[in-house]
């Protein structure tokens, strides 16, 4: 009986889930906030460099810019493909810079793409979030049904007779 209770360990993944959509609408809101109240800069690239792995392909960019304070920033930004090819000749990129937001640095030649890769990741996280619950609420169901009422007890009969066999 106790073995039907790992089944409760399903919720594990809407819980994965609901932390997963949190992140990406974090995400989302962070970088609208630095493209709306960020101070606008020209970063330099220092390095760029994209990844092939297996089937994945990612890259990242260094740029570095210089503050209204006078303070040197350097940052390395991971990049998924589509928002490489965007920026892959540049040697300058006009940026959004908030230092209070949750995504400080926004490259204004791939905003569209961000939002919108962002929308998305957010609408495959919901229905993820959706089919796990269900999925969850269904096996706690059966988890609750055999810990409560146990397991079905299977009795063997034979159905073709009496026979007695004769030994050679």
């Amino acid at each position: 009986m106790k073995k039907y209770y790992f089944i409760y360990l399903i919720w594990l993944l809407p819980v994965y889930f609901i932390y997963q959509f949190g992140y990406q609408a974090t995400t989302y809101f962070g970088i609208q906030n630095t493209y709306e109240n960020g101070e606008s800069y020209i970063a330099t690239v220092t390095d760029f460099d994209i990844k092939q792995i297996a089937a994945q392909t990612n890259g990242y960019v260094v740029i570095r810019f210089t503050t209204s304070e006078d303070e040197v920033i350097e940052r390395q930004l991971g990049l998924p493909v589509q928002m490489a090819q965007v920026i892959m000749d540049s040697e300058l990129i006009p940026i959004r810079y908030n230092t209070n937001s949750f995504k400080p640095i926004v490259l204004m030649p791939t905003y569209e793409l961000q939002q919108s890769v962002i929308k998305v990741n957010l609408g495959v996280t919901a229905i993820g979030l959706i089919a796990t619950i269900i999925i969850a609420l269904f096996g706690s169901r059966y988890a609750y049904r055999k810990i409560r009422y146990g397991e079905e007890k299977l009795q063997i009969e034979r159905v073709d007779g009496d026979h007695e066999y004769e030994k050679a």
